[in-house]
This record gives structure tokens, sequence and C-alpha cells, in this order.
């Protein structure tokens, strides 16, 4: 599950700083946090880990803390409070943008890739989907041929699954139907050999969108019915109120009444 895979990431980043391997424990550490984040784990909790492990990490090497750094960008982002965790840089990085220029200029790719692909998540999250594709395709770019985990390349299709979907029912074109099938049926290979308890939920919200952009009215709700309930069953908040959202603006397109109390769970 998730949260052994977390407890593993957390095993290597204790044996990472035993051994004085910095830079290997603040990766395993990030993936700790990141797959803590997709099993639902509560944002503050969150927060207060991440803000804990920049300091311990800190302390040996700040260059390994930059990863870290984005991890809180993205949690204060959803708790709503500004980033202030740049101050451990004495004044050299004061943002995010600061970081990017410094990353660009150590033609650091892996950390360029992943600034681009934290802002791809926040413009999801925030519901900007032609922005989120920008920054998608702009960290792709950087990333090259360099492949991420497999729990957070899985958890990319169903981001980019339901950005292609929500766009193509914008009207932005059948192309975009096209990349979410694509995104869709990677997903679903990739379960064949993946516990479904890790994605089950998502798989079903992106079925559900699948269904929506097919105008598939009763299979579509069935679908955000299930991710919801999915969700919930394995406490997965995030997932939850992503899919009450999605419930929401799907209920309001087809002027259902109960789109409002969709989108009031999904706070």
């Amino acid at each position: 599950t998730l949260r052994v895979s977390a407890q593993e990431m957390f095993k290597a980043y204790e044996l990472g700083m035993k051994s004085g391997d910095v830079s290997g424990a603040s990766l395993a550490i990030y993936l700790h946090l990141q797959y803590l984040f997709m099993e639902g784990e509560n944002l503050s909790s969150l927060r207060e880990k991440n803000d804990h492990y920049i300091k311990q990490v800190v302390k040996f090497n700040k260059e390994t803390a930059k990863t870290l750094i984005l991890d809180r960008i993205s949690l204060d982002f959803l708790i709503g409070v500004p980033c202030e965790s740049f101050s451990i840089f004495d004044g050299m990085i004061y943002n995010e943008a600061s970081l990017l220029a410094d990353a660009l200029s150590n033609k650091n790719r892996i950390l360029v890739s992943s600034i681009y692909f934290r802002r791809h998540f926040e413009a999801f999250w925030g519901g900007q989907y032609v922005q989120a594709l920008k920054w998608s395709k702009i960290a792709s770019d950087y990333a090259g041929k360099v492949s991420g985990p497999r729990m957070v390349n899985m958890f990319l299709y169903v981001t980019m699954g339901v950005v292609f979907f929500q766009l193509y029912r914008e009207g932005e074109g059948n192309i975009y139907y096209d990349r979410g099938k694509v995104m869709l049926n990677t997903l679903e290979k990739g379960l064949q050999d993946c516990s479904n308890d890790l994605f089950n939920n998502k798989l079903l919200l992106l079925q559900a969108e699948h269904y929506a952009a097919n105008c598939e009215v009763k299979k579509a709700k069935a679908a955000y019915e299930a991710s919801i309930q999915t969700a919930k069953k394995f406490r997965r908040v995030n997932d939850e109120a992503l899919a009450y959202e999605l419930q929401g603006k799907y209920l309001s397109s087809i002027v259902d009444s109960q789109a409002s109390e969709s989108y009031n769970k999904s706070y």
C-alpha cells in the first residue's frame, strides 16, 4: 500500500541520515511525504512533518533541502497560507522564482522539472487546466528520459487524464478526448499488476470523466459517486474532495440540482 511505501521511504531516510547520504535521505523523505499526501494524510500534519525534515536536512546540506521546499510550497498553497520556509537559504533564494533561476543557472534539470511539475499540480488543484497542461509539458521536456517513481507517475496519469477530458468538454478539440483515453488506458494497464486499493478511487474518477465526456449521464453519476465512496472507505480526504468538486462541476454542466451540494462537500 501507499502507507507501506511511505514507511519504506522513511526507513531509507533514516539510513541515509545515519550514513551521511543526506542527498539520498532528502529524496527518500520527499517521496515519503508524497506518498502520505496521496494516501490522504491531513495537510496540516504533512506541513508540520515537512517543516521538521527541512530543518534536519538543511543542517548538513542546504542544496538537498531545495526539493523539500517544493512540497512545502504546495502544502501552503492547498492550506491557503504564505510559504515562509525560504529563510533557510539566508536570502540567496527567497521564492520559487529565484529557486527556478538557481536551478537553471546550475543546469539542474531534475529540480527544474520538479518545479514545473509542482506548478502543474497547483494549477490542477486550482482548476486551471490549460495552465496545468502548459506546466506539465515544460516539466516533461526538462525531465527528458528520466522517469519518476511509479506511484507518482500513476498519479500524474490521473491528473493529466482529468485535464484532457476537461479541455475536451470545454470545446478545445477532439485531440484532448483521445489523449484522455490514453491516460485512462495507461492507468488501467498499470493497475493490472498493482494493488487496486492504491488507485481504485482515482481510476473510478477518471472513468467518470470519460463517461461525462461521452455524455453517458447515468454511468458518469455512478462513477463519480463510486469514486467518492471508495475515497471515503480508505480515508483519502484529498481524493474525496477532488471527486466531490469534479462531480459538482459535472452536475452543474447538466443543470442538476445536486451540484451545489457536491461543491459544498468538496471544501
